[in-house]
């Protein structure tokens, strides 16, 4: 455990090196229509999409942006060492594996699966509307683990203009003001953080050193470091190696809506 915080007072972070940012827009992602129910925006190289350049970030491997249609959804199949976790955006998505576990969750909620020497599930839309969650693979910190699934559910009041802490990991949480009433852990050095926040709230923060992030605009707008980014685009953060960074993210006129992978 690294005992020097990761965040420091707005007036140090002030004169701190800013992170760099570098933005991944929506644009630039890999639409893929495979099927009359699904559409998805890949952040990284996923199914028969392969591009050499974007095959990972950190232990961040997979990002997809899925829109899922009613009364449809990925049937049974099989993951193995992987660390999977979804955040369900709009609608509601019905869960259930080898394990006997099943649920369907709603806006706002996190389903994490360790698929560790293997699993086999179902994600189902049961209802009609249409399901938009992120789905997120992480590599594990070693292979073979026990298979493990999990789930919280949280209230807009839960990140409405705060930080709100829904996965962390195997290594320190960020020192970082935030509400982390039952996180799940993850087999890996990662932090997941989600905020819903109105516009001109912003938050400053400390990178600390060796640090990165990835960070996506789930909907509205954000502005990072003055690094404008509309709904679905991303960006890759970075620390320096030898000190923390400062990061400030604020919301736009609409509104921004985030998630933040914060790893090593």
């Amino acid at each position: 455990c690294k005992l020097k915080p990761r965040m420091a007072t707005i007036a140090q972070a002030a004169q701190l090196e800013a992170c760099k940012v570098i933005s991944v827009l929506q644009s630039k992602l890999h639409v893929s229509k495979p099927t009359w129910w699904l559409e998805s925006r890949f952040h990284f190289s996923f199914a028969d999409w392969n591009d050499p350049s974007r095959m990972n970030w950190g232990a961040l491997r997979v990002l997809n942006d899925d829109l899922v249609k009613g009364k449809s959804g990925f049937g049974t199949h099989s993951h193995r060492d992987a660390e999977i976790f979804t955040y369900v955006v709009d609608g509601q998505l019905s869960h259930r594996d080898s394990m006997g576990n099943g649920e369907a969750l709603s806006r706002g909620a996190v389903q994490y699966l360790s698929a560790g020497t293997g699993i086999s599930h179902s994600e189902m839309n049961d209802s009609e509307a249409t399901c938009r969650f992120l789905q997120v693979w992480l590599t594990p910190d070693k292979r073979g683990r026990t298979p493990q699934y999990g789930s919280s559910e949280y209230t807009k009041a839960d990140r409405h203009n705060r930080l709100l802490h829904v996965l962390g990991g195997s290594g320190p949480k960020p020192a970082w003001t935030m509400h982390s009433p039952h996180s799940i852990k993850l087999h890996q050095d990662a932090n997941v953080l989600v905020s819903e926040c109105d516009a001109g709230h912003s938050f400053e923060l400390e990178l600390g050193p060796g640090r990165q992030a990835y960070l996506v605009c789930v909907e509205g707008g954000t502005s990072v470091n003055d690094v404008k980014l509309a709904a679905r685009d991303a960006a890759k953060l970075i620390s320096n190696t030898n000190g923390s960074t400062s990061l400030k993210m604020t919301a736009l006129d609409q509104g921004m809506h985030l998630m933040m992978i914060e790893m090593a």
